[in-house]
């Protein structure tokens, strides 16, 4: 202001002594009046802080509010309605999310961390079952069996043994199961038609995967067979592959158990789909928006992509189905992508809430908002089909209701027990990546990923 003032002096230097006296007055009046304004202004901006302060204070000293973090930037409907409704529910209880990282569950993990070292931890969060074991090693989350009423709920809860296996670490139970995720495959059945898929039904196995996807991709044009999402988190989508074949990312006595015949006959299955789709170098966003218009035969990708793909099909008038991973016989299984909560804070007073939280996700109100709003299939797989809480959910996604089926009895996906977990899968990936580009054999890039996994787990 003062720059502008001096500016403003300098071009009236021709002014008159009478006319620079009155220019002063005149400047002085001024300054007094935005001085004025000024403090109206800071008196205004303290008055509404204070309230809101005393208001918080009000709440606090009635109410236990606890801190979660979560990694839903995404998601602000579901974020918003879980707060609301637990809130409305629950006298003397009251939530409030926290976005941690940068909205996925690397980076909040990766925040989690960071925040463990300054000791700012909030009251709980939610994580990937899979990085329990991390957590733990930590000695940052408080075991829930420990907690008073904490075992009792657990043991009524009737969790599924696989996920209750993921979040428990020396017989103790770190976390409660809150959703999953299984990979499907999309089709789009309209291109297959036009391809020739002879069949009213989706493929069922590789061989006729292979098939369909070779006949979109001879349609040539802009049109595209299909793209395996392999970029996924843990690299996902090729533990998948493995564990549907009875493989495991870890062996008996050794952290690495994909280094088999097992593990190379996945990776040359996600080959041959490669080869098979003619899989151009795209990313997975480039890959979802070719689906979502029309222009990708086949897709395999979380289920959790659901309600946005069936509302893509409608507005592009295509007809979709989803359909099942393939499993072999015997030991195969999905490996889902679990997550939960867990509690970091260690008031006894503080526990006994969060304890009331965590019952009310694992319910079925909590469970129906979560299918609803944020499209994750429901950890507690046996309230579907009590509650009614899920009826509209279940009306308005025809294909749930099977894959509820298939998760009941999927594993969780699998995390080193180390702090740079992601960079090991970020290796693996690009391996996975090497393969389908065509630029390694199946063999090779096996190799490849074991030997780096082993040197990042020195």
């Amino acid at each position: 202001m003062m720059s502008l003032m001096f500016l403003h002096i300098n071009q009236h230097e021709d002014l008159t002594g009478r006319d620079k006296s009155k220019f002063k007055i005149e400047n002085r009046k001024g300054r007094q009046e935005m001085k004025k304004r000024f403090t109206k202004n800071i008196t205004m901006a303290a008055a509404i802080f204070i309230s809101a302060l005393l208001f918080s204070t009000a709440a606090a000293a009635n109410d236990i509010i606890l801190q979660i973090s979560h990694p839903w930037s995404s998601r602000p409907q579901f974020v918003e309605e879980m707060q609301t409704r637990f809130n409305q529910s629950h006298k003397g209880i009251k939530i409030n999310y926290i976005l941690g990282g940068k909205g996925n569950w690397g980076p909040l993990f990766q925040s989690t961390m960071r925040d463990a070292m300054i000791e700012s931890l909030p009251d709980l969060t939610h994580q990937m079952l899979s990085y329990t074991g991390v957590l733990v090693k930590q000695g940052i989350v408080q075991p829930i069996d420990t907690i008073p009423g904490g075992k009792a709920f657990l043991t009524s809860a009737d969790i599924s043994a696989a996920l209750l296996r993921a979040a428990t670490v020396s017989g103790h139970t770190y976390a409660v199961p809150f959703g999953m995720t299984i990979p499907v495959i999309y089709y789009n059945m309209s291109l297959l038609k036009q391809a020739g898929w002879p069949l009213d039904r989706a493929p069922e196995t590789w061989e006729e995967i292979n098939d369909a996807a070779a006949k979109v991709a001879a349609l040539g044009s802009h049109i595209n067979g299909g793209f395996f999402e392999f970029e996924a988190s843990n690299n996902w989508m090729y533990q998948n592959v493995l564990t549907s074949l009875g493989g495991s990312m870890h062996g008996h006595n050794t952290p690495i158990g994909f280094n088999t015949d097992t593990g190379i006959k996945a990776m040359t299955i996600i080959r041959d789909f490669a080869k098979a789709a003619n899989t151009v170098a795209m990313t997975r966003s480039q890959a979802r928006q070719a689906f979502n218009a029309g222009t990708m035969g086949v897709l395999f990708r979380s289920a959790s992509g659901i309600p946005s793909i069936m509302k893509a099909a409608e507005t592009n008038s295509f007809t979709l189905q989803v359909g099942a991973f393939p499993r072999g016989e015997g030991k195969g299984r999905l490996s889902a992508a679990s997550h939960g909560a867990f509690i970091f804070t260690e008031s006894p007073a503080r526990q006994k809430a969060a304890l009331e939280y965590l019952k009310w996700a694992y319910g079925p109100e909590g469970q129906s908002i979560q299918a609803s709003y944020a499209g994750y299939l429901p950890a507690n797989t046996k309230a579907v089909g009590k509650s009614d809480l899920f009826t509209d959910y279940l009306n308005s996604n025809p294909y749930v209701r099977s894959l509820v089926d298939s998760a009941g009895n999927a594993g969780d996906w699998y995390t080193y027990p180390v702090k740079n977990t992601e960079q090991i899968f970020h290796e693996q990936i690009e391996a996975v990546r090497s393969v389908i580009m065509g630029q390694a054999s199946p063999d090779k890039a096996i190799a490849e990923m074991a030997e780096k996994t082993r040197n990042l787990l020195k």
